[in-house]
């Protein structure tokens, strides 16, 4: 008996070819519908990470205020504690640690505003010392001043001429006080290299006035505050310190000659505003927290709060 050839049946090729596809439509759905489900999970995750170590940071607050009441209960001045990290407190999942950085060590830029002409104008002279001691160009003491105050104009045959002679037109300012060290980005003399130079110096406060605690300062900024105390003079009354009062302080060989009533009262002996920095890591991500924080008589006095930003 003769057998006819098997031919194959196109319908049921078809069938099975679709068949096929839709198996792999089916696969890469489920596979996508995967994907989105840890995404969203890893989303959620991260989330909850985020505001643990946000809620984690916000005790900064508590354990700012208990290093600086140890400090006061034991005779320390605070501005001891600058920089110094406290021991690590374990949480679940990783560690929260914090430290105080001290501002009032610093001159506070924006006292350039100061509503007092007097004042403002001293501080104007006084950032133009830091900067040449740090052998950076003075010009940014005046491009500064008029950032904060542009009805400001400079004396005649200060160091505002060389700047305003290359003004240009379009320049915009702001006219109000800086908020963050940052914001010196935004003046044209000022790169990169420059602000990192300033920053262990310069603070932004909300005050409108600088007043430096001479046991914490450091000899640039000293110097800064009179023309009569060059660098190596001011690192001298800075390592002949600590000092407990302004007058043992007046008393200092090299003080004596300087010590106006103007520069006395750019100065004190203990600190007033703090950086808190809180430190969380959380299965192994680490986040930095800041809060500027300022002792008052009544309390303490807390301002912004930053994420990774100082």
């Amino acid at each position: 008996m003769r057998h006819r050839p098997c031919i194959p049946n196109p319908q049921r090729g078809g069938a099975l070819l679709i068949a096929v596809l839709a198996a792999a439509v089916a696969a890469l759905v489920a596979l996508a519908l995967v994907e989105r489900g840890q995404g969203a999970m890893a989303r959620t995750e991260a989330v909850l990470a985020a505001e643990r170590s946000y809620q984690y940071a916000l005790g900064m607050d508590a354990l700012a205020m208990q290093l600086l009441e140890q400090a006061a209960r034991e005779g320390i001045d605070p501005a001891a504690l600058d920089g110094q990290w406290t021991a690590p407190f374990e949480v679940p999942g990783g560690m929260i640690q914090g430290r105080l950085i001290d501002q009032s060590a610093r001159f506070n830029l924006n006292s350039l505003a100061h509503p007092d002409a007097a004042r403002s104008t001293r501080a104007l002279e006084s950032f133009r010392r830091l900067l040449l001691l740090l052998e950076l160009d003075p010009v940014i003491a005046v491009e500064l001043a008029d950032w904060l105050d542009p009805a400001a104009t400079p004396r005649p045959g200060s160091v505002g001429d060389a700047y305003y002679a290359r003004r240009q037109p379009a320049y915009r300012t702001a006219g109000r006080p800086l908020a963050h060290v940052s914001e010196l980005r935004w003046l044209r003399s000022v790169d990169d290299e420059v602000l990192a130079r300033l920053l262990p110096h310069v603070t932004v406060l909300p005050a409108q006035f600088t007043r430096i605690n001479i046991n914490s300062t450091s000899p640039p900024v000293l110097a800064s505050l009179t023309d009569m105390l060059d660098l190596d003079q001011a690192r001298r009354v800075v390592d002949d310190g600590p000092y407990g009062d302004l007058e043992a302080l007046a008393r200092h060989p090299l003080i004596q000659p300087v010590a106006t009533p103007a520069f006395r009262q750019d100065l004190m002996v203990t600190s007033e505003w703090y950086l808190a920095h809180a430190r969380v890591v959380l299965d192994g991500i680490e986040r930095d927290y800041y809060r500027l924080m300022s002792r008052t008589g009544s309390g303490y006095d807390f301002r912004y709060f930053s994420q990774g930003v100082p």
